[in-house]
């Protein structure tokens, strides 16, 4: 009992730490929009219509780093003692997620490292930068200017983002509560999927549904829900750690998500 309410206590505060952050930079976001002043100030923070890595990306990029090296600490950890199995594969899949979104993010250090460009990327890059996320794939497949596939494909990014959006909401928001409820309990695949505290899942599900109506109605907010979705990315695996899921073969508590 007094282990369940400790792992409940450290969990509420991370969501609350991560939620009062993502707040903050949505206030600097918006600033920038009312007032005109700010505007310069607040694209170099929250990365709105600026040309580089706001401080925002800098946050993200760590975030997903830091995911990366948890997630593969708990992957050698549960392998030593039970192998390879499910839980296995989908630990080392969560490492390598967050590895890349941590190389994307920073464009795989251009921006730190100020490397330039090769020609071949900058030809078919649509920022001229060293990453995928950025890729015209029109001009890859050699489509005329006029092809309507074009409006999609010109920034490979029109693609990646919903996608990227759409995996993280079914991982970490719609999987957990599914799970909670009994469904997918004979569904190996998923039923050993590592899984992010109630917390976290909420964070995640609240961040995701305040971006379908702000985007949609207002104005772009893509970049914080960026900033909340890499916090998920770095409290799932912490969540993990903190109920000591990695046990067993099938992992009973790691089974049990949230």
């Amino acid at each position: 009992m007094m282990i369940s309410i400790f792992n409940l206590s450290m969990s509420l505060k991370r969501t609350y730490l991560a939620s009062v952050i993502v707040a903050l930079f949505f206030l600097i976001s918006i600033s920038g929009i009312i007032f005109p002043s700010l505007s310069e100030w607040s694209a170099k923070i929250a990365n709105r219509n600026y040309n580089g890595e706001g401080l925002i990306e800098y946050i993200e990029a760590l975030c997903w780093l830091c995911s990366a090296i948890i997630f593969l600490m708990i992957f050698l950890k549960y392998f030593r003692k039970n192998g390879w199995n499910m839980v296995a594969f989908w630990l080392v899949g969560f490492s390598l997620f967050s590895f890349v979104c941590f190389g994307e993010e920073l464009s795989w250090g251009q921006h730190v490292f100020q490397f330039e460009t090769t020609k071949i990327l900058q030809e078919y890059n649509k920022q001229n930068e060293f990453n995928v996320h950025n890729l015209n794939i029109c001009k890859i497949c050699g489509l005329p200017d006029g092809d309507p596939r074009c409006n999609y494909l010109r920034n490979f990014n029109i693609i990646l983002n919903p996608l990227f959006y759409l995996i993280c909401g079914i991982v970490w928001f719609v999987i957990p509560f599914m799970k909670k409820i009994g469904i997918f309990v004979r569904n190996k695949l998923i039923s050993t999927l590592p899984s992010p505290s109630l917390s976290t899942a909420i964070f995640c599900g609240v961040n995701l549904i305040a971006y379908l109506l702000i985007d949609k109605l207002f104005f772009d907010v893509g970049e914080i829900l960026e900033l909340a979705l890499a916090f998920v990315g770095l409290m799932t695996p912490l969540d993990i750690i903190t109920r000591e899921d990695i046990n067993s073969g099938d992992g009973p508590v790691l089974n049990d998500a949230v």
